[in-house]
């Protein structure tokens, strides 16, 4: 039975639950298994890789042969990671990630560590929808001004790349929902059942007006197998 919320229309999903972009580990087959079960499997920018490689133009050949894999393997959507780089250092990395993106027309693109409006507009003329990742209501307000399609929200307890502010998911999840009018993904310190609720509590006191059942949830969860948390972004509004 489908779960049918403002996430999983814009995605074309069948479940508002997202497989969190983990560097190494999220390679095809992991993507492709979530997305044929009815979530949105992510790539990781190294995905699949045992060996790293420091040349961009390799590490875009390499993403896009993954994204070849999981098309062979699923015609289910699914989402590529990439970081919002301006570094000179980063930035042909982030480059390279966000171009597969467009040329390759993937599904979503979910962003990181960076500035929303650097990548929203060459993303959404490719037809790809942008979620970005926020640690801060501030940077959510900041994010919904540069046009992203939804928001994802890094509790402190989660893994991957986090901010300066020790907020943890619980608290940040209701601050971002009452701030923006976009679909929020609650992510960070969610491993079980009874903590999945916990998110949506919160978005429903924070959205209650009109919102009386799951249906009408603007939220997701992001899966996170990582050793120091598992990572859920549930929606908030």
């Amino acid at each position: 039975m489908a779960i049918n919320t403002r996430l999983t229309e814009l995605l074309g999903i069948k479940y508002p639950i997202i497989q969190a972009p983990m560097n190494w580990i999220s390679g095809a087959d992991l993507v492709a298994a979530v997305s044929n079960a009815g979530g949105l499997g992510t790539l990781g920018p190294n995905a699949g890789q045992k060996v790293p490689s420091l040349d961009p133009v390799e590490v875009k050949r390499r993403l896009v042969a993954q994204v070849h894999k999981v098309r062979g393997l699923t015609d289910k959507p699914f989402a590529i990671n990439i970081t919002a780089a301006t570094n000179p250092l980063y930035k042909p990395f982030a480059d390279a990630f966000m171009e597969t993106a467009v040329e390759e027309h993937v599904a979503a693109a979910i962003v990181i560590m960076g500035s929303p409006a650097l990548y929203t507009a060459k993303l959404h003329d490719a037809g790809v929808k942008v979620l970005h990742c926020v640690t801060r209501p501030e940077q959510a307000i900041k994010a919904e001004k540069a046009g992203v399609d939804g928001i994802v929200t890094e509790g402190f307890e989660g893994g991957g790349h986090l901010g300066t502010e020790d907020l943890t998911t619980m608290t940040l999840v209701p601050q971002v929902a009452k701030a923006v009018n976009l679909p929020v993904i609650a992510g960070g310190g969610i491993a079980d059942g009874r903590g999945l609720m916990e998110p949506s509590r919160s978005a429903l006191r924070v959205s209650i007006w009109g919102h009386a059942s799951w249906q009408h949830w603007k939220a997701t969860l992001i899966l996170n197998s990582r050793k120091r948390c598992s990572g859920l972004k549930v929606p908030v509004r």
